[in-house]
């Protein structure tokens, strides 16, 4: 009997990793003061609804672990390609990518693919804080980042949508670290195309 296929395509696994990355898209025209090199960051929590959601990080370290390892080699080389790489994280799982100075320079650095633009930014001491609004899907929101020095920040981000004619507010937070100058082997990070 043939091995069932996962679940997940490697699509929704890269998609599902952005989400961690989203609360940063929005950011602003000036350099953010963080560090070029390799990043990780972690998801802290997630709630829709005021709901928490599982840790579905956690969720998809585990199908990797039990994928085929042909399969797994695929996906990890799919994600790599993207510049994002799975590694252990303090909670569930942390995604790392790749920021260089000129993502850092000319604000690319969290750029998702062109849905979500921002609507205002906001900067006070180490806190930046802005609205936005998404096409794909329909969404709006605010969120805030604050440094902590060059080398850590944590971020906290509402978005609001509309699905079957209800509204959801999904809230996550998350923290990342800089972990190196040398990123190795992973590229810089790029986002999805459009579907």
């Amino acid at each position: 009997m043939p091995a069932r296929p996962p679940a997940l395509t490697a699509r929704k696994l890269i998609k599902a990793a952005i989400i961690g990355l989203a609360p940063t898209i929005a950011l602003a025209a000036d350099v953010p003061p963080m560090k070029p090199g390799l990043w990780e960051v972690t998801p802290d929590s997630q709630m829709i609804n005021g709901k928490p959601l599982p840790d579905m990080s956690a969720k998809l370290a585990e199908q990797m672990k039990r994928m085929p390892p042909e399969m797994r080699a695929q996906m990890e080389a799919q994600m790599k390609a993207r510049g994002l790489q799975m590694a252990p994280g303090s909670n569930g799982m942390a995604m790392r990518m790749c920021i260089t100075k000129d993502m850092l320079n000319q604000n690319r650095w969290q750029k998702m693919d062109g849905r979500c633009q921002n609507t205002s930014l906001k900067q006070s001491g180490s806190t930046w804080s802005w609205k936005f609004s998404c096409t794909e899907p329909a969404s709006e929101g605010e969120g805030s980042t604050t440094f902590q020095g060059s080398e850590a920040y944590t971020s906290d981000m509402e978005i609001r949508s509309s699905r079957n004619g209800q509204t959801q507010t999904m809230n996550m937070k998350h923290h990342a670290k800089w972990l190196s100058s040398d990123c190795g082997g992973l590229k810089p990070f790029e986002p999805p195309s459009k579907p």
